[in-house]
Order: structure tokens, then sequence, then C-alpha cells
């Protein structure tokens, strides 16, 4: 298994796991932000994760997280494992795994768990940055 297939398989185990804020323990409690940690964790990458954030993070310090480990901001199709960068308000504050071009797996406040769905109009418009390692 690739580290991409490794990293969506960790991250799919995590569905339903309800939403926590500065949460990291699949199954218990994640933010969207543990998600991918737990993600890159079980693909056996790196990460140096903090959790100085508050519950709308800063998006320059999502950025410079996602850079710091190495990631590139692509332009073009989505494409699996790909780290997506979403605006509320008018800066970046929230971040999901694709798991294809079209579908993306994040723990999702409103939802209260971690789901996968569909990247449609409400979340196009919200794209900020698409980030691969």
């Amino acid at each position: 298994m690739t580290q991409i297939e490794t990293m969506i398989a960790a991250a799919r185990a995590c569905a339903g796991t309800p939403f926590h804020h500065q949460g990291r323990v699949a199954g218990v409690g994640l933010d969207c932000i543990g998600l991918i940690v737990v993600a890159m964790q079980a693909a056996g990458l790196p990460v140096r994760d903090r959790l100085d954030y508050g519950r709308r993070p800063d998006g320059a310090s999502l950025v410079a997280a996602l850079e710091d480990h190495g990631m590139k901001r692509v332009t073009g199709e989505i494409k699996a494992g790909d780290v997506l960068l979403f605006r509320y308000d008018h800066q970046p504050q929230h971040v999901a795994l694709a798991t294809s071009a079209d579908t993306m797996i994040h723990a999702f406040a409103v939802a209260g768990r971690v789901v996968e769905t569909g990247i449609g109009a409400y979340w196009r418009r919200r794209l900020v940055g698409v980030y691969r390692d």
C-alpha cells in the first residue's frame, strides 16, 4: 500500500469519530487538523503537531504548518492524498484530505464528526489551496 493509500485508509477508519477541538485520538475525538495528523502518522510521515490554535485557526499558521511539512501548493486538478485548505470568513481555517478528485474526508464541526463528503459547490467556493507532498 502506498503512503497516500495508507493515509486515506487511516482517515476513513476515523469516520464517525466525534469532532473535538484539538482532538488527536481516532475513535475518541478529532478536529480537522487532528485527522490529518492521524493520517500522516499512520503513513509513517514525520509530524510536528501543534495545539496552540483557537477554535478558528489563523490562516497564515495553517499555511505555514503545511509548508513546514514539505507540502507544496499546487494548481490543477485535485488528486487523492492532497490536503485541501478552505476559508471561512476571510481566511483559511479548515483542512481536509482528498480521497479522490471529487471527494474528501474531514472532521467537520457542523456535522459533529469525521465525514467523507463530496467536494461540491459549497466547498469549491471556499477552497483556497491544494497542497501535495
